[in-house]
């Protein structure tokens, strides 16, 4: 049983709390804790001083630690589990760029038989596609020469290749056939987001009353707000059922204006993801993503021509920056990075809350929220170096 850490769960602070774990989950929290640990005579660890966090999950992330999940083998793929599981992240979808198409069907179903099998302790939950249905007037740094105009049996055979684990695809729903894919996607229980878009206002509106309730990194690759042309950020900001990522690094989004979307949205829908990138966790230098040299300095990574190019950021250092600079309190930032994005994946009944039957994904936190230690179903992670 831990005991003593003040709580950080459903938005709230809960103060010297305890907690028992018993085969991998929450089973009692509080007085009822402290019951069940004497009945079963359970070793007590006192953690006092300390927050007691959900385990971070994160729903964008191409890759850290050396490894770009496009071109992972296993042992990369283990490799990079253990980093997330360091920094506190014990959930995570694989994030996907677009590639040749062929490519593309060969990456879903070696990464599919990868999540099969739980390789990496079963840390990845499921698998994000970034494209390839995307406006490549909006392409950021994704390879844009790969979009690709919608086909109902290609899209088909995407969703079939990632063997029932694609959990969000982000897309350009202005693009033609784009609602007819949002319409497919829902069929087959995929979460479509919209993202890389050069969407006006009317058109996101239009999106929102066709099934659209995701947005992949708010501001970037999309029309920002214009006090005479509101763009796409205006529809997703006004619309209290759209959950909406946050790149929150303090370069992709300038602290206030995470301020401003702190106050425009309801706290249960604002997303904290690291939309990292392989370089994530090296050392400065120059590297490669998605066919393109790179180059990574002073926490950021860019194109050489200095866009943007994913990010070098770990959620357990968005939270910390949401804390710090944003202003949140340690639960709402929290809440962030666990409870909303278990809700917008369908994995809210198990993860994402300290709570009994919960699974026992847990971290423990120092007051500037770094993580101490991580529990993957009641499991002490050891650390990485």
């Amino acid at each position: 049983m831990l005991q003593g850490a003040d709580l950080l769960t459903d938005g709230w602070l809960i103060e010297e709390c305890s907690v028992f774990v018993a085969r991998g989950r929450v089973r009692a929290v509080g007085r009822a804790a402290d019951r069940e640990a004497r009945r079963h005579g359970a070793a007590k660890i006192d953690v006092g001083g300390q927050y007691l966090s959900p385990g971070y999950i994160d729903l964008h992330t191409h890759g850290a630690a050396g490894v770009d999940f496009v071109e992972a083998g296993r042992e990369d793929f283990v490799r990079a589990c253990r980093h997330y599981l360091s920094r506190g992240v014990t959930s995570f979808l694989v994030s996907l760029y677009p590639s040749e198409f062929k490519k593309s069907l060969r990456v879903l179903e070696r990464l599919a038989g990868f999540l099969r099998e739980g390789v990496g302790d079963g840390v990845a939950v499921g698998i994000h596609l970034e494209g390839p249905y995307l406006n490549p007037v909006r392409p950021g740094a994704l390879p844009g020469s790969v979009f690709r105009r919608f086909q109902p049996g290609e899209a088909r055979a995407l969703l079939d290749a990632g063997g029932g684990f694609v959990r969000t695809m982000t897309l350009a729903p202005e693009m033609p056939g784009g609602m007819e894919l949002v319409r497919l996607l829902r069929r087959r229980g995929v979460e479509p987001a919209l993202g890389h878009s050069d969407a006006d206002y009317d058109a996101t509106r239009r999106a929102l009353r066709g099934g659209i309730r995701y947005a992949t990194h708010l501001f970037n690759a999309m029309r920002g707000i214009h006090h005479r042309d509101p763009g796409a950020v205006a529809a997703l900001l006004e619309d209290p059922r759209v959950q909406v990522e946050l790149i929150a690094d303090g370069f992709h989004v300038a602290v206030p204006i995470l301020k401003l979307v702190h106050v425009a949205k309801p706290p249960d829908s604002v997303i904290l993801v690291s939309d990292s990138v392989h370089p994530c966790g090296l050392k400065s230098g120059r590297y490669e993503f998605a066919g393109r040299p790179v180059h990574a300095k002073g926490g950021r990574v860019t194109l050489l021509d200095g866009t943007l190019a994913g990010s070098l950021l770990t959620l357990d250092r968005a939270v910390a920056l949401e804390v710090r600079e944003v202003g949140l309190a340690p639960a709402q930032a929290v809440r962030c990075a666990t409870e909303n994005p278990a809700r917008a994946i369908g994995l809210d009944r198990d993860r994402g809350r300290i709570a009994p039957g919960f699974r026992a994904d847990l971290l423990l936190l120092d007051r500037s929220m770094r993580v101490r230690r991580t529990y993957l179903a009641g499991r002490p992670v050891p650390s990485d170096p």
